[in-house]
């Protein structure tokens, strides 16, 4: 590696190669960059032009879909409610016996 980075500098036509051929790579790379940024700002403005044009409020439609969201969480939370309950009441009876058992072998 070493040697051929010492031919590359040590010829000034070698080094005009190189950076031609870097120079090649980011305009490459500049374009691929340039194409996805100009995919994603297309689908953007065709999914906002659908939302506009098939529903009389995008944005109620977007604050009902933020609400069936809160409302799912919230139904999970009362569902595992008495298995928090009984996990806690579990962990503390736990915990309980052991500082009991810990009491009875200090003495």
């Amino acid at each position: 590696m070493q040697d051929a980075l010492n031919l590359l500098t040590s010829n000034p036509l070698y080094m005009v190669v190189a950076g031609i051929v870097l120079f090649g790579i980011f305009i490459f790379l500049l374009k691929k960059v340039f194409k996805l940024a100009m995919i994603l700002i297309i689908a953007t403005l065709a999914y906002g032009g659908y939302l506009y044009m098939t529903e009389d409020d995008p944005m109620k439609v977007i604050q009902q879909k933020l609400d069936k969201g809160k409302s799912a969480v919230g139904g999970i939370d009362e569902a595992t409610k008495g298995m928090r309950r009984d996990a806690i009441d579990k962990m503390i009876d736990d915990v309980d016996k052991k500082l009991k058992e810990a009491a009875k072998k200090r003495k």
